[in-house]
This record gives C-alpha cells, sequence and structure tokens, in this order.
C-alpha cells in the first residue's frame, strides 16, 4: 500500500528524469542545428532510454495514485484532496515539474523546428536533383543514376 510519501517520491523521480532528459534535447538541438548526424544517432539512443523510463515512472504513477483513490485526478484536484501542510508540500513539487516539464517542451519544439527546417531544405535538394535518380557515393560525390524510360524524348 502507498502513502503521500511514495508519490511525493514519485514527483521527484519525475523532476530528475527531466533534468536529465532536458539536457538531452537540448543536446540534440545543439547537434541537428550543426547537421552532425552520427552524434544525434547517439543522443537518441539515450534519449529512448529516458523515454522507457518515463513510460515506467508514468504507469507507477497511476497505480499509486489509484491505491490512494485519486485515479484519473490532476495534479489541481489531488491538491484539493490534501491537508494545507501537505498541500504546501506538494503544492511546491508540482510547480517543479511542471517548470522542468515546460523548459523541456520548450527545447522539444525548438529541435523539432530545426529538423522540419532541414527536412524541408533535403527535401528541395532532392527536387532539383531530378526527384531522386541522383544519389550519393561514399566519398561524397554525386552519383546519377540511369535514367527512366518515360524520359526520353522521341
Amino acid at each position: 500500500m502507498h502513502n503521500l510519501s511514495s508519490f511525493r517520491e514519485l514527483i521527484q523521480q519525475f523532476i530528475e528524469l527531466f533534468d536529465r532528459m532536458t539536457p538531452l534535447e537540448q543536446s540534440k538541438l545543439e547537434v541537428v542545428s550543426r547537421n552532425q548526424v552520427a552524434l544525434l544517432e547517439d543522443i537518441i539512443k539515450k534519449e529512448q532510454a529516458e523515454i522507457m523510463a518515463l513510460r515506467g515512472l508514468d504507469q507507477k504513477r497511476e497505480r499509486i495514485q489509484e491505491e490512494l483513490g485519486w485515479k484519473d485526478l490532476t495534479f489541481q484536484e489531488i491538491l484539493g484532496k490534501l491537508s494545507e501542510e501537505e498541500r504546501t508540500d506538494m503544492e511546491q513539487l508540482f510547480d517543479e515539474l511542471a517548470a522542468r516539464v515546460t523548459t523541456f517542451q520548450s527545447v522539444t519544439e525548438s529541435s523539432r523546428t530545426i529538423m522540419e527546417v532541414n527536412l524541408h531544405a533535403i527535401n528541395q535538394m532532392v527536387a532539383r536533383q531530378g526527384g531522386g535518380r541522383s544519389t550519393y557515393k561514399e566519398d561524397g560525390s554525386v552519383e546519377t543514376g540511369p535514367s527512366h524510360f518515360t524520359d526520353r524524348r522521341i
């Protein structure tokens, strides 16, 4: 059986998780803006591990909330069910978590925007190269593939 202290510890674990995820996302933003794909892959692998941890914490949160009789309640609704002393402590934790989540979302949105811009630029280059007939060799030079039968003039 869980109690309020186990819920408080869980919220603290969420805060610590976002403290780890935000620098990863900031690194991803820097790497994406410099087009360093090899480094991006490493960051994404680390990020995937943290996302799995987030899922695990969220499942644990759902179990604890259900055991405490708070199933499907928002943090604000939970605060309304606490004593004044408990409410002050938990409100501070909830505010801290909300600030971490907001920071994370901001950095995530920035990196997503840069990736979309880069993808658009790549799509433009492919379109200019003839719709994908050209490919790149290992040394970076462009290799033009055979033209399609329908591209020939009669």
